[in-house]
């Protein structure tokens, strides 16, 4: 008979955020893999408790998948863990659970998650939205993602660390124009928990003058709460036409966040695809 396998959620900051529920579960299982195990130990610390806690990362999560598998076969229960937060959010698990036999019992142990947290208190609307977690890391890969983005009628939620997060601000001052309305959700539920709403050309003067501090929930509005100024689709135009695009179906792209007349746009269109 094979063990239970857990997905637990943990505190994001302030440990007073995990249920009744989690903390039975880590008391009661057999086995806890987590992303940190010093973190993990420090949690289990406070609640009193004491249990084996194994090293489950991304550097290792391929090979410990194998592991966690063979525990669960021997009638072990295992809890996955993450940092903070749900795991296989943008954290360790996807691989392991891709993995399991239809046999295993997986049981989600809901809680915490700076996601479901910033979208809470966000301002801006939220009933639909597009999640990508952390967008990559060199920058024409990171403006070829937000411009496929902006096509989109939905705000956008995403990770960002401190040292991108001016790269970011003004990506999206580009691409997305500058009247785009920004939530911005830092250290959510720590100490210096910090929670903005502002166009992103006032956040860019912001932080350009207060250096950004710990981890940040970004959201972006949607097109529709801001229609393109006359000219800022040229940058989405050039892109288009690279990945071959026809120039009607271009227009017809361009014309859902533009209040310029297809004719304008079309004449726009043509200009780019000579100049290039």
């Amino acid at each position: 008979m094979y063990g239970d396998l857990y997905i637990v959620s943990t505190p994001i900051g302030n440990l007073d955020d995990i249920t009744i529920r989690a903390l039975n579960v880590l008391r009661d299982v057999d086995f806890i893999f987590a992303e940190s195990v010093e973190r993990t130990k420090s949690l289990l610390a406070h609640y009193g408790i004491k249990k084996k806690v194994i090293s489950y990362n991304k550097d290792n999560e391929v090979r410990k998948a194998s592991t966690i598998i063979s525990y669960l076969e021997e009638s072990n229960n295992i809890a996955l863990v993450t940092d903070a937060g749900t795991p296989s959010i943008s954290d360790p698990g996807y691989h392991l659970l891709s993995k399991l036999y239809p046999e295993i019992n997986v049981i989600p142990i809901p809680g915490a998650s700076s996601l479901s947290c910033a979208l809470s208190v966000s301002k801006i609307p939220m009933n639909s939205f597009i999640f990508i977690g952390f967008l990559p890391k060199k920058d024409n890969d990171r403006k070829k993602k937000l411009t496929e983005l902006v096509l989109y009628n939905n705000p956008i939620c995403l990770f960002e660390s401190k040292h991108r997060l001016l790269k970011l601000l003004r990506d999206i001052n580009e691409i997305f124009g500058q009247k785009t309305q920004i939530g911005i959700f830092r250290e959510l539920t720590k100490v210096y928990e910090t929670i903005i709403h502002d166009s992103v050309s006032n956040l860019i003067n912001y932080y350009s003058e207060n250096p950004p501090k710990g981890e940040f929930v970004i959201i972006i509005s949607s097109k529709s709460l801001h229609k393109a100024p006359d000219k800022n689709y040229l940058i989405i135009v050039e892109q288009l036409i690279k990945k071959k695009f026809t120039n009607k179906d271009i227009v017809e792209i361009i014309n859902l966040i533009s209040n310029d007349s297809k004719k304008e746009i079309y004449k726009n269109v043509l200009s780019i695809r000579h100049s290039i």
